[in-house]
């Protein structure tokens, strides 16, 4: 069904609010260059906290209270509809991984990925299942399901570690017999997670790779964007997009080699860690530039006799007034920041800035990826 060289992007996007209000605020041409890899996380699962005063403690002193966790298959039909609504019936893949042995089976039997692969059918969404080479039997039970009934294919994420080992291609060979399918129904995902300047280099993996050509699509994802801004002060500050630059460069040497597509983890850290609850974020902008990020630090919107929330606007005054600003019709993100400098009441919050900064970095990579 999916089949793209290096003119396409792969976002992977964690499925949260933000990152789903930026995707479909994209413009349809950059929508077209791209296919997420859309990974639910399992905190949506959880019970949810909520605040509850006692007799003996002020509102400032309540109590976290866990409310009854919600039904999973309530919470999976929610994720279904937020595709279709969010990215429409536009292909995609879908990655389950961490909800494995955090999310019990629906209705006592059914896994989650067969119970949300029955609802993309019903909604006629083009789901691509995520596994890897160890996943348990019960997940690769459910993926061989969901690929013979919707013949959609799957995409296979493995990491450098397990490209080199030396028993690969018989591992791989045992792994396309027990679902079934052959090389060309899959789309191979080389995942190195946090980019890493001493790790192999993409054209090394790559001629460690079995069948090379006959995967029907390849792509090889990277995050460079640290893990959050703590080590910075308040400011502004350059953080090089080594995952771009390091994946271009090898491009311009590749020869005839077949070459991967360019997958990222946007401005979000290249390893899953849920943020912790109440936190103290800080008013920052992630913008992306052509080879770099540049941070717009500010303070913790929470410290005491500190600025707040209105640092965010004096940020976003700050970047309109730079040359790198890219210009308020841009993107649907660049739009809000050029907004928001000009409503010194409306401050934004969290979600809506990471929204603006994934929104302008989608952007930014599908009109690179365009111009290659």
């Amino acid at each position: 069904m999916i089949m793209f060289g290096t003119n396409h992007y792969v976002p992977i996007l964690r499925w949260k609010q933000a990152e789903r209000l930026a995707l479909h605020r994209l413009r349809s041409d950059d929508k077209a260059r791209m296919t997420p890899v859309i990974e639910i996380p399992p905190k949506s699962f959880f019970p949810k906290k909520r605040v509850e005063a006692t007799e003996r403690k002020s509102a400032t002193e309540s109590l976290l209270v866990n409310e009854l966790a919600p039904d999973p298959g309530s919470v999976l039909r929610r994720h279904a509809k937020e595709i279709l609504r969010f990215w429409g019936n536009s292909p995609f893949f879908l990655e389950l991984a961490y909800l494995e042995g955090a999310v019990p089976a629906i209705n006592g039997s059914v896994h989650p990925l067969t119970y949300l692969s029955d609802l993309g059918r019903s909604y006629r969404l083009k789901l691509v299942p995520v596994t890897g080479l160890d996943r348990p039997v019960r997940y690769q039970t459910a993926v061989a399901t969901a690929v013979r009934t919707d013949r959609n294919g799957l995409c296979l994420r493995v990491s450098p570690s397990e490209l080199l080992e030396v028993n690969l291609p018989r591992r791989l060979e045992q792994f396309l017999d027990g679902l079934g399918v052959k090389a060309s129904d899959l789309d191979l995902l080389v995942d190195y997670g946090v980019f890493d300047p001493d790790a192999p280099r993409i054209r090394e993996l790559l001629l460690r790779v079995p069948q090379l050509r006959k995967w029907r699509s390849l792509i090889l994802a990277r995050g460079a964007f640290p893990k959050d801004l703590q080590n910075f002060e308040p400011g502004a500050h350059r953080i090089g997009r080594s995952d771009w630059t390091s994946w271009k460069d090898e491009l311009r040497q590749r020869g005839r080699q077949r070459w991967p597509s360019f997958s990222d983890y946007t401005i979000q850290y290249g390893r899953y860690v849920e943020p912790v609850d109440n936190a103290n974020p800080s008013a920052s902008i992630r913008y992306t530039l052509d080879e770099e990020w540049l941070i717009m630090r500010g303070e913790g919107i929470f410290n005491e006799d500190g600025p707040g929330r209105a640092q965010w606007n004096a940020n976003a005054m700050l970047l309109m007034e730079r040359d790198e600003f890219y210009g308020e019709a841009f993107s649907d993100g660049d739009t809000y920041i050029a907004e928001m400098s000009r409503k010194p009441k409306d401050h934004g919050s969290p979600m809506t800035w990471i929204r603006a900064g994934l929104n302008h970095h989608m952007s930014v990579v599908s009109r690179q990826i365009g111009a290659l």
